[in-house]
C-alpha cells in the first residue's frame, strides 16, 4: 500500500583522559544531584553522562565523546553556542554526520540523511525532545514522520546522540540512531533576540528565568515567533509561534521533579519540488517570462499544524541507585496540501472537467500518551568491582483520529483516497547490564522487549478509481520484537601517541510500519527489523586538544521505506543492508579555536535485487565546522557536502552533489549586547535540497524524471541579543 554508567571507562574531554570509577561517580552523584537533574534523563545513567555535570559550565567543556561504543556523544551547552542554524531544526546537524534538509515549506518537518540513509522525515531516526518522543507512527505524511520546528537553540542544554541499534533504551524508529534534546533549567540572564534578513526572514525570542521557594525551584519561559517569505515566485508566508513554559522544584536533596509545557503553530505555503527540466521553459504558471528555480507550478499548495505538548517527570535518589518517572500528552494536528506531479489527473469525474490537478490533502489528527518508568543501580554485582543495572518498562498509545488521503483542487477536498481512524498501543520493556571486568573492559549486555497492538477502521480506495465506491477496512493486528544489544570498549591504551580505544558494537533493531498497510489487499509486516554491527577505534592526545575516531558498520534492514513521489508518502520495499566508514575529528584549543569534522562513506542497496539502488541513499557526506574567538568577536565556518545518490532502483538517474558554505561574525562589546552578521550560501551555489525521480505531467504530456526543491540562495542575516 502506498500510504500516505557506564563504569569504569574513562572519560576525554579537551583530549585529556581522566578515570571515573564507581566510587568516585557514587560521590558525585550524590553532592551534584540537583545539578544534574537533565543528565540524568532518557535512561542513560552513565559515568560519562554523570560526569558531565562537574564541567558542564566550564568554556572548556564544550564537546565530548564517550560511552560504550565509538559513535555516540553528548554536546553541552558550549558547544552549541557555536552554531549558528539558517532553519532552527538545523541545529541538529551539530550531531556528527547528520544532514538536515527540507523538501517543501519551512514549517514542514525536515529532511534528514545518516550513514547512508534517506530517513525521509524520521522513520529510522528516534527523536525525544524534552522527554517526549517527536517520531509519529502511522502519519499521514510518512511514517515516524518528525517535526522538530519548534526546537529553540538557544534554549537548549544537551544533545545525546547515539548511532545505531546498539542501546536498550531505544525503541521504534531507532535503527540508524536516536537524539535526546533537552532544555536548559534556568538561564543566566533574561534574553531578548531579534534577527532580519533577505526574503522577508524576521525572527523574534524573549527567554528568561527566575529562582523560586528558596532557590530550591526555577520557572523557565521563552516566547518565539518566526515569519518568512524565502526567494519563492510565490512567498511562503511562513508564520511560526512558539512557547515554551518549563518548571522544576528540588523539595528534597533526593527527590527533584519537571513539567514542561510546549505549545507550537505554524502556517505556510508549501514550495513543493518542481522538474528540473522545467526549468528555463515557458510555463502557464509564469506567463511573460521563463520559468525559475524557485517557481511553483501549485500556488496553493500549503499547511499548518500544531503540537500542544505536556511533559513531567520525578527523580528519585537513593544511596546506590537512581529512579525515574516520566509521562507526556500530546495534541496534534496537521493538514497538509501538496502536488508534486501537476496534472497526471483529469478531474472531470469531480465536475472539473479539463482541469488537471494532482493536489491532494493529507491531514492528521491525533492523541499521544505516554509513561515510562526506569530504576538504576550502582554496584549492583559482587563479584566484580564497578557494575551497573539499568531496567525500565513504558507504554505509549497513539489515538489518530483521522489520518486521512484526498483529493483537492487549490485545497477544497473533491474526494476521499482514505480515511483511517486507530489506536496503536506500544509497550516495552529493557534491560541493561554494564560491568568492568578489567580495568582496561567495559561490557555492556542490554535486550529489548518490543510489542504493538493497533485496532483500525476506515476506508481506501483500492484500485485508483474514482467512479467507483471505496472499500472499507478494518481489523486488529499486533506484533511483538525481543532485541539484543551487546557492546563493549577496550582501553584505553597509553601509548607514546596519546591513549587509544577500541570499541565493538552488535544490537538489533526495528522500525514499525503505517498500521493502515496491514489491512489491504497486500498487507505489510507490522514490523521491520534491522540488524547492525561496527567496529571503532578513539584515539586522545596526538595532539592536545585533538580527538580522533573512525568506526566501520554494517546494517541490514528486513525492508526499506522509500519516498514514493506522486503519492507524497513512504512505501515498503525489498530488505537493505549498508557497508560504510565514519571519520570524526574534534579539536579543542587553548585560545578559543574549535573545529568539528567528520567524512562518512556508505555502499547501500537492496539485497537479492538486479536494480539494488535505494533512492537517495548518499554515498559520501562530509562536514566542517571551525569557531575562533579573539577577543570581543567571533568568526564561524560551516562546510557541508553530500555527495550523489541513486534516484530510482535502476540507478540510472542520479542526484547531484551539495557543497555550501556559512559562515557568520558575532561582536559582543559588553555582557549585555552581541550583533551577529551571517551569510548563507556564502558562494550562491544552485544547491538542491532534495532530488527526486518520479513521474509528472508537463507540458501537456506525462514524464519521467528528476525533480527537485532549491535551496535558498545567498542570504544575509542580521541579529541582536540583549541579555538582561
Amino acid at each position: 500500500m502506498k500510504t500516505l554508567k557506564k563504569t569504569a571507562h574513562p572519560k576525554h574531554v579537551n583530549g585529556r583522559s581522566w578515570g571515573l570509577g564507581f566510587t568516585a561517580l557514587h560521590t558525585a552523584l550524590i553532592a551534584s544531584f540537583t545539578a544534574s537533574f537533565n543528565a540524568h534523563g532518557h535512561g542513560l545513567h552513565e559515568a560519562p553522562t554523570l560526569g558531565e555535570v562537574s564541567v558542564e559550565d566550564s568554556a572548556q567543556a564544550t564537546h565530548t565523546h564517550g560511552g560504550l561504543t565509538a559513535s555516540q556523544g553528548l554536546i553541552l551547552p558550549k558547544r552549541i553556542a557555536d552554531q549558528n542554524p539558517a532553519r532552527s531544526a538545523d541545529v541538529l546537524e551539530i550531531v556528527p554526520g547528520l544532514n538536515v534538509t527540507q523538501h517543501s515549506g519551512g514549517g514542514k518537518a525536515n529532511q534528514y540523511f545518516l550513514r547512508g540513509f534517506s530517513l525521509d522525515h524520521g522513520t529510522d531516526l528516534s527523536t525525544e525532545f524534552l522527554g517526549v518522543p517527536l517520531n509519529l507512527p502511522g502519519h499521514a505524511h510518512g511514517q515516524g514522520y518528525t517535526d522538530a520546528n519548534m526546537v529553540i537553540p538557544e534554549l537548549i542544554s544537551r544533545i545525546e546522540y547515539r548511532k545505531g541499534p546498539y542501546f536498550a533504551q531505544d525503541g521504534d524508529f531507532s535503527s540508524a540512531g536516536a537524539l535526546n534534546i533537552d532544555y536548559l533549567d534556568q538561564l543566566k540572564k533574561g534574553l531578548a533576540s531579534l534577527t532580519v534578513g533577505n526574503y522577508g526572514f524576521r525572527r523574534a525570542l524573549l527567554a528568561n528565568s527566575s529562582t523560586l521557594k528558596d532557590d530550591t525551584a526555577t520557572l523557565l519561559w521563552a516566547i518565539e515567533r518566526t515569519d518568512n517569505d524565502g526567494p519563492w515566485a510565490v512567498p511562503e508566508a511562513l508564520s511560526k509561534d512558539n512557547v515554551v513554559l518549563q518548571y522544576q522544584e528540588r523539595p528534597t536533596a533526593k527527590l527533584q521533579f519537571k513539567v514542561a509545557l510546549s505549545l507550537y503553530e505554524s502556517r505556510w505555503t508549501s514550495t513543493d519540488h518542481i522538474p528540473a527540466e522545467a526549468v528555463g521553459t515557458t510555463q502557464t504558471s509564469t506567463p511573460g517570462r521563463t520559468f525559475g528555480r524557485f517557481d511553483s507550478l501549485d500556488p496553493s499548495a500549503g499547511g499548518q499544524t500544531q503540537r500542544y505538548a505536556v511533559s513531567g517527570q520525578i527523580n528519585w535518589l537513593d544511596d546506590n541507585s537512581i529512579t525515574q518517572v516520566r509521562g507526556y500528552a500530546v495534541d496534534y494536528q496537521l493538514n497538509l496540501f501538496s502536488d508534486f506531479t501537476y496534472g497526471l489527473r483529469d478531474n472531470s469525474v469531480y465536475s472539473r472537467p479539463g482541469v488537471l490537478s494532482d493536489q491532494f490533502n493529507q491531514s492528521d489528527k491525533r492523541r499521544i500518551f505516554g509513561l515510562t518508568a526506569e530504576h538504576t543501580v550502582f554496584n549492583n554485582l559482587g563479584f566484580v568491582d564497578n557494575s551497573q543495572l539499568n531496567v525500565g518498562l513504558g507504554l505509549r498509545r497513539d489515538d489518530a483520529k483521522p489520518v486521512g488521503l484526498y483529493d483537492t483542487i487549490g485545497r477544497e477536498r473533491l474526494g476521499v483516497r482514505s480515511e483511517d481512524e486507530f489506536e496503536q498501543t506500544n509497550s516495552f520493556a529493557f534491560l541493561t547490564q554494564v560491568l568492568s571486568l578489567r580495568p582496561w573492559l567495559t561490557t555492556s549486555l542490554g535486550v529489548r522487549h518490543e510489542r504493538f497492538r493497533v485496532n483500525l477502521q476506515g476506508q481506501f480506495d483500492d484500485d485508483n478509481d474514482t467512479t467507483t465506491p471505496n472499500v472499507a477496512r478494518q481489523g486488529r493486528a499486533a506484533a511483538e520484537a525481543l532485541l539484543p544489544k551487546f557492546t563493549t570498549q577496550l582501553g584505553p591504551f597509553a601509548n607514546p601517541l596519546g591513549a587509544t580505544s577500541v570499541f565493538v558494537a552488535y544490537g538489533r533493531g526495528l522500525h514499525s510500519n503505517d498500521p493502515r498497510g496491514l489491512f489491504t489487499n497486500t498487507p505489510l509486516n507490522y514490523l521491520a527489523k534491522s540488524t547492525g554491527a561496527e567496529l571503532g577505534l578513539s584515539h586522545q592526545g596526538l595532539v592536545p586538544g585533538l580527538s580522533l575516531t573512525v568506526t566501520a558498520f554494517s546494517l541490514k534492514s528486513g525492508s526499506e521505506l522509500v519516498f514514493v513521489g506522486d503519492e507524497g508518502s513512504t512505501e515498503a520495499k525489498a530488505a537493505s543492508r549498508r557497508h560504510g566508514l565514519e571519520w570524526l575529528a574534534n579539536y579543542q584549543g587553548a585560545k578559543g579555536l574549535q573545529v568539528d569534522a567528520f567524512f562518512t562513506t556508505v555502499d547501500a542497496k537492496f539485497v537479492d535485487s538486479a536494480n539494488d539502488g535505494i533512492p537517495n541513499a548518499i554515498k559520501s557526506s562530509a562536514g566542517l565546522a571551525i569557531s575562533q574567538k579573539l577577543g570581543n568577536y567571533q568568526m564561524g565556518y560551516r562546510l557541508r557536502y553530500l555527495g550523489q545518490a541513486p534516484l530510482n532502483e535502476e540507478r540510472s538517474i542520479q542526484s547531484n552533489s551539495v557543497v555550501n558554505s556559512d559562515v557568520f561574525l558575532t561582536y559582543t562589546p559588553n555582557q549585555q549586547w552581541s550583533v551577529t552578521a551571517s551569510i548563507y550560501n556564502l558562494f550562491d551555489r544552485d544547491n538542491s535540497d532534495i532530488e527526486y525521480a518520479q513521474d509528472y505531467f508537463l507540458n501537456g504530456s506525462q514524464r519521467t524524471g528528476k525533480t527537485f526543491h532549491a535551496a535558498v540562495p545567498r542570504q544575509l542575516r542580521l541579529s541582536a541579543v540583549y541579555r538582561f
